[in-house]
C-alpha cells in the first residue's frame, strides 16, 4: 500500500503515458508492488530475528527454526 501515495503524485505522468498508449496506470502499480517487496521482507527478516533474541526465547539453533 505504501506506492499508492507515489503513483497518485505522479498520476499526471501517468495519464499521459496512458493517453499515448504506453502502458496502463495498472502495470504502473504492479510493477511498484513488485520492486518493493525484496524490500519489504529483508526488513521483516531482520526485525523478527532481532526481537526473537531480544525477547529472550532460547537461542538454539534447533529451536530458531
Amino acid at each position: 500500500m505504501s506506492e499508492l501515495p507515489t503513483l497518485y503524485a505522479n498520476r499526471p505522468l501517468i495519464l499521459r503515458h496512458k493517453k499515448a498508449a504506453m502502458y496502463y496506470p495498472f502495470i504502473e502499480a504492479a510493477a511498484m508492488t513488485l520492486a518493493d517487496i525484496p524490500i519489504t521482507v529483508t526488513t521483516l527478516t531482520v526485525y523478527c530475528i532481532a526481537l526473537y533474541f531480544l525477547v529472550g526465547l532460547q537461542a538454539s539453533a534447533g529451536q530458531f527454526l
